[in-house]
């Protein structure tokens, strides 16, 4: 009796342990001593990229994603694209290419991290032999944009303006950007460079804006030249104009009367 309650509690043990074992190994497709860790590489959120190696295409390749969706190929892939459920491309004959689409966008400064991973497996007559696993960290940046947030508004001549200009930048820091200020005499100023190295950055207006015309609207413009972040090519241009209209100060004029009396010379 002792016998039997001692199988059945064995048997409990070792299927609960297959069972954490095919849960926690399902996707573990590659398999060494080695791992050769790659230098890491940075990318742009979003991005629709193809990962190579360049070995025959007679040997079996497997890839591995975290962080990313595998949607070359399109068939066969397990897995959720974490860290402890990776998506899994199974061995394939030639397989020596994967594509991957990285998550969406963000418009942030902050960085996201994937992993690309692989290995090849050469069959010969009687075992399979296994490269050391292939490593590729990634260092995902928002696209580069610059946008400056405050609406145009109108004033009086004289009046108070609404204080400095607000500029929103994603990428990734250090961002520079240029911006010229066009006068109420309708001149453009030359181009003003910047280095930030944070999200937002000001751009001082005058107190009061005086219009020197007595009959006209004059404007006082804010306009985004260029933007680039820390990488190589230049930024979006979201929304880079900014505009104050200055109405004139409108003149009263003498009173007249139409009972005014004229003495004689």
């Amino acid at each position: 009796m002792k016998t039997k309650m001692f199988n059945k509690i064995a048997k409990s043990i070792l299927f609960v342990s297959i069972g954490i074992f095919l849960s926690t190994s399902l996707n573990a497709q590659l398999t060494g001593a080695s791992q050769v860790d790659q230098t890491p590489i940075e990318e742009r959120k979003g991005n629709l990229s193809t990962y190579t190696v360049p070995g025959p295409d007679t040997i079996e390749y497997s890839w591995e994603v975290v962080g990313g969706e595998v949607v070359v190929p399109a068939a066969g892939v397990t897995g959720s694209g974490s860290d402890v459920d990776p998506y899994v491309v199974p061995f394939t004959v030639g397989l020596r290419s994967i594509q991957v689409q990285w998550p969406d966008d963000d418009s942030t400064t902050t960085s996201t991290t994937g992993n690309v991973s692989t290995q090849l497996r050469a069959a010969h007559a009687t075992v399979e032999c296994p490269s050391s696993i292939q490593s590729l960290d990634i260092t995902f940046w928002s696209n580069p944009t610059i946008t400056i947030e405050n609406e145009d508004y109108e004033i009086c001549s004289g009046d108070a303006t609404l204080g400095d200009v607000t500029v929103a930048l994603t990428g990734a820091p250090d961002f520079e950007f240029a911006y010229t200020i066009t006068g109420l005499d309708g001149v453009e100023g030359a181009e003003v460079p910047i280095t930030e190295s944070g999200g937002t950055a000001t751009i001082d207006i005058p107190d009061n804006l005086l219009n020197t015309s007595s009959t006209d609207d004059q404007y006082y413009i804010v306009t985004i030249k260029s933007m680039n972040d820390d990488f190589q090519g230049a930024g979006t241009i979201v929304d880079g104009s900014f505009t104050i209209t200055v109405h004139p100060t409108v003149e009263t004029g003498d009173i007249t009367s139409t009972g005014t009396l004229t003495r004689r010379p």
